[in-house]
Formats: structure tokens, C-alpha cells, sequence
């Protein structure tokens, strides 16, 4: 099971984008770009390249390499 650290998700999400300077929104859209005709569709998830990319309720959820199984790390 993962560490447990006092900090949200959120508050990583703010530090990346602006501390460490990342285009949050660029990398959102980027994703959307790969998985739009799959979440389209009403697909569960997409494979491509080494990406497996996890859709619940027409967005997507969790994005893991290709080879895990499932949402979880350990």
C-alpha cells in the first residue's frame, strides 16, 4: 500500500502547476485528444501504445501503464 502524506491531491495538482510551472490544462487536453472516441463510443477504458487509460461515468479515471491490471499500487 502507498505511503500515506498530509497533502491532497489538490494541493500536488497546485504545486505542479504553479510552482513547478506544468500546463495542467495542456496535459488535460492532451489526454482528451487520445481518449475522446473511446469515452464517445461509451467504452470502459483504451489501450494505446503503453497506456491503459480507465473511463468511469464518461471520464476518465486513472491513467496506468499498459501492463498493470488494475487502479492500485503495492
Amino acid at each position: 500500500m502507498a505511503e500515506f502524506y498530509p497533502v491532497t491531491d489538490h494541493a500536488v495538482l497546485r504545486y505542479m502547476e504553479r510552482v513547478l510551472e506544468i500546463d495542467v490544462d495542456a496535459v488535460r487536453k492532451l489526454i482528451f485528444r487520445e481518449t475522446h472516441t473511446a469515452l464517445r463510443t461509451g467504452a470502459v477504458g483504451l489501450r494505446r501504445d503503453d497506456i491503459r487509460y480507465v473511463f468511469a461515468d464518461g471520464k476518465v479515471v486513472t491513467i496506468l501503464p499498459s501492463g498493470r491490471s488494475g487502479g492500485h499500487h503495492g
